[in-house]
């Protein structure tokens, strides 16, 4: 068996890109989506990621199905970013003055597939140990990369899809001393009544984004259990938006804990060949669209 045919265990994070009209309420279509991630890769948008590196999208391309792009998938890249100037020379011990590299020539590369899917909005890329890219950087440079080509009527959201982890120290702690939730809107249908009431009441009043803040009485926890309200809101967090809280854990220390912490890892079986088409079908299978659970 080839390298290429060699069946791996493969994991991967998702994160949740959302466009908006600033003055109406409906959702982006797959078409604007495609467009919105082709001009990122078209004019070679670079932007931070992290503290002195950047990314950006190596290639782009479209798999077809019917004549309609079924999804978008390519690699990213990231690298060490740096002005070209002021080159030491530690054997010299001095400025060299005259050094200097190709313009647009920049070192530490490492790059990973990925797929965008246009009707769920996800971004989707390849993690492993020897790929340096964490979701959190990658979104970052989406923020700033979607804002540098998105219309002057419309906003962005960008979000890291977190898993369970959050609510399970939420549930398994002492106490929940505090509990702040970021919301932003959604574009999906999927989830709970609490979680699509609270969804559909963010967008009915315009607003951008919501926070929620609970705060316990002296000496109580808060009981998130009995709230459908919390429970809806919770939720939402892990696709649009973030959680945060201080509680305390089973051995009685106070922590702070947030769904940042818990970025959702999702795992596939797929060969080299294969690679994109089965992450596609695994994102499929984890977010369908609407009516195909």
């Amino acid at each position: 068996m080839t390298a290429v045919d060699k069946i791996l265990h493969r994991a991967f994070f998702t994160i949740n890109i959302k466009l908006r009209k600033l003055h109406n309420d409906r959702d982006a279509t797959r078409d604007e989506y495609l467009d919105l991630i082709t001009k990122v890769y078209s004019r070679k948008i670079h932007k931070p990621s992290s503290n002195g590196k950047h990314c950006i999208i190596k290639y782009l391309l479209p798999r077809r199905e019917n004549d309609e792009v079924k999804y978008l998938y390519g690699k990213i890249a990231q690298f060490t970013y740096f002005e070209n100037k002021s080159w030491f020379d530690i054997d010299k011990l001095d400025v060299d003055v005259q050094f200097q590299l190709r313009d647009g020539l920049f070192p530490d590369a490492v790059e990973t597939d990925f797929v965008f899917d246009p009707d769920n909005h996800k971004f989707s890329f390849i993690t492993k140990s020897s790929i340096a890219i964490s979701p959190y950087p990658l979104r970052l440079f989406w923020e700033e990369a979607l804002i540098a080509v998105k219309d002057d009527d419309e906003f962005i959201h960008v979000d890291v899809i977190t898993g369970l982890d959050f609510k399970e120290k939420l549930t398994n702690s002492r106490s929940v001393r505090r509990l702040e939730i970021d919301l932003n809107y959604s574009n999906s249908g999927i989830g709970t009544l609490s979680k699509k009431i609270i969804d559909e009441d963010l967008k009915k009043t315009n607003a951008k984004n919501a926070t929620i803040i609970m705060v316990a009485k002296k000496d109580e926890g808060l009981d998130i259990a009995n709230s459908s309200i919390i429970k809806g809101a919770l939720e939402l967090s892990e696709e649009d938006g973030e959680a945060k809280a201080k509680i305390i854990d089973s051995s009685g220390n106070l922590v702070d804990i947030s769904t940042k912490q818990f970025p959702k890892k999702e795992f596939f079986y797929s060969n080299a060949i294969h690679l994109v088409d089965n992450l596609f079908e695994k994102i499929r299978n984890i977010w369908p669209l609407n009516g195909d659970r």
